[in-house]
């Protein structure tokens, strides 16, 4: 079964422009999911990690700053003396609880050349309170895991840095050899400070960034690369960083959680963008299907119409005739060609339906119209006559007065004949040389006597001179009467031939007479239209 598909031009522009439609929404679409997204969304990240890089900043400034701190103690003539042995009332000068809550220490811890613990002093986590000792025992066994790390640290060589340490709690270590103020000689041990990354020292942060920060401790190497989960209206981001860890690689987590008001409004606002863009590439859409309807299609469908001579309505041919535009001139040229091309049809239809020299019906338009005639006649019973008529001793009029004469008395006979016709309302038709025929439904047979003696006088007024006529000094015609329920066979050519010859009776009797076939007649053969002239 094959489908039908419209051909016409308007819904090849209605399907072109559907088209042109889908793939403009389509690409938008594409470029929206495979682009603009893409980009707010990589904005947004770039966003993210320039906070994380603050905070990084943030975090990197305490660092230096705790390193700077521990240098400022460890190349201090001072210390360098305490580690000696030689300034036994340095930790009494230079210690006390207030010194290390104001400084947000959370341990001091002094190591001599060899890498021996010389002297702690820290806050204990637990009770809070501050503690000095020279070994990591007894009521200082909470400093002993940190002190484990930096002489791990001192035997790498790795106890001039700042660094992470992590237990059950990160902390920020830094440390350096401690030397003499001017740096000479050799180190006289270590010192290391740390501090503690508490919820105290978080809040320190997050007002100091203005972030919210949390820290967590995650098992295994560092991840180069930062995490994002989104959630809603926010988004948490972590970072991370490499913990000191000897035995098991660690590291830091550091995590922010930040409002995504800017790119949700962003991504709003572009998605109204998007919408009222699609609505808009519609709405003109549509305007542009609208006037174009208007101003072109429809015109073309009528033009079309016009063309196809189909039902259009006379109001819509003159729209588009009195059009200023290539359609309006296309419906004026057409117009032209049609009425041309009807005046011909006319004329060729007359041609070929009329006689040319008297304008009669012919033959052929006789035959059309008695066949048409018979048929309903047949059909109701009713009555049909048919009548032949011949111009008398016509030949011999021709002979005498010439075929030119002969003419112009053909017209004239003609139409008086025609003038009758209409008259009377029947019909009559040139159906030979000087032979006419009438048809006459509906007409009893005195009528159609009647009539053709009307026929017959109406001949002698013209008073045509034929003075090589045997019956009168004038043109005069015979006329023969069939009607239908005389032949014997019931079709139209039967009842011409028995006109014809109730005609030639009409001849036979001495002309100028009108004769009704009669039943005997028929008993005599004559052959249609073999009447003498």
């Amino acid at each position: 079964m094959h489908l039908h598909i419209p051909r016409s031009l308007r819904f090849r522009f209605f399907a072109a422009l559907g088209g042109l439609l889908v793939c403009a929404i389509v690409a938008l679409a594409a470029i929206s999911t495979l682009v603009i997204f893409p980009v707010l969304q990589a904005e947004e990240r770039g966003a993210v990690k320039r906070e994380l890089d603050r905070v990084e900043r943030s975090f990197q400034l305490e660092q230096q700053q705790l390193l700077a701190q521990v240098r400022d103690w460890a190349h201090w003539d001072d210390t360098y003396q305490f580690v000696q042995g030689d300034y036994p009332r340095y930790k009494d000068v230079n210690f006390s609880q207030e010194m290390f809550e104001d400084m947000r220490y959370q341990l001091m811890a002094f190591f001599n050349k060899a890498g021996e613990v010389y002297f702690l002093a820290g806050i204990n986590p637990t009770t809070g309170n501050y503690q000095t000792c020279t070994t990591p025992n007894d009521e200082c066994a909470w400093m002993e895991s940190w002190v484990n790390r930096m002489q791990a640290a001192i035997e790498e060589d790795k106890a001039d840095q700042s660094a992470i340490y992590a237990d059950q709690e990160p902390v920020m270590v830094s440390s350096t050899p401690i030397l003499r103020t001017d740096k000479s000689g050799s180190p006289a041990g270590w010192l290391f400070k740390t501090r503690n990354l508490d919820d105290e020292w978080l809040s320190f942060m997050e007002e100091y960034t203005g972030l919210p920060i949390n820290l967590s401790l995650i098992p295994g190497a560092a991840s180069s690369s930062d995490a994002f989960s989104f959630s809603g209206n926010t988004v948490h981001a972590e970072r991370y960083l490499p913990i000191y860890s000897p035995l098991t690689p660690a590291s830091l987590g550091i995590g922010i959680e930040l409002n995504r008001t800017s790119y949700l409004t962003s991504l709003t606002t572009f998605r109204y963008v998007l919408l009222w863009t699609a609505v808009l590439m519609v709405l003109v859409i549509a305007v542009v299907l609208l006037l174009l309807e208007k101003i072109v299609l429809r015109p073309l469908r009528l033009l079309t119409q016009f063309t196809q001579q189909l039902d259009i309505h006379e109001t819509d041919v003159h729209k588009l005739t009195r059009r200023n535009d290539e359609i309006g001139l296309l419906s004026r040229a057409f117009q032209e060609h049609l009425t041309c091309q009807q005046q011909l049809n006319e004329e060729l239809l007359t041609l070929s339906t009329h006689d040319a020299l008297t304008g009669l019906p012919n033959r052929r338009l006789f035959d059309q119209r008695l066949e048409t005639a018979f048929n309903e006649a047949d059909a109701t019973s009713g009555s049909l006559a048919v009548m032949m008529l011949d111009i008398d001793h016509f030949k011999l009029y021709n002979d005498h007065y010439g075929h030119p004469e002969g003419d112009v008395c053909l017209q004239r006979i003609a139409d008086a004949m025609h003038s009758l016709a209409q008259t009377r309302d029947f019909f009559i038709a040139r159906t030979g040389g000087e032979e006419f025929c009438a048809l006459l439904p509906h007409t009893l047979p005195d009528k159609a006597r009647d009539i053709g003696e009307q026929l017959s006088a109406a001949i002698d007024d013209l008073q045509i001179p034929h003075s090589t006529s045997p019956v009168k000094p004038f043109v005069t015609i015979s006329a023969g009467i069939a009607m239908l329920q005389d032949a014997k066979s019931q079709s139209p050519s039967a009842v011409v031939s028995c006109a014809d010859q109730a005609l030639y009776l009409a001849k036979e009797a001495g002309r100028h007479q009108v004769v009704l076939f009669r039943q005997p007649l028929a008993s005599t053969e004559i052959s249609p239209h073999n009447t003498s002239p």
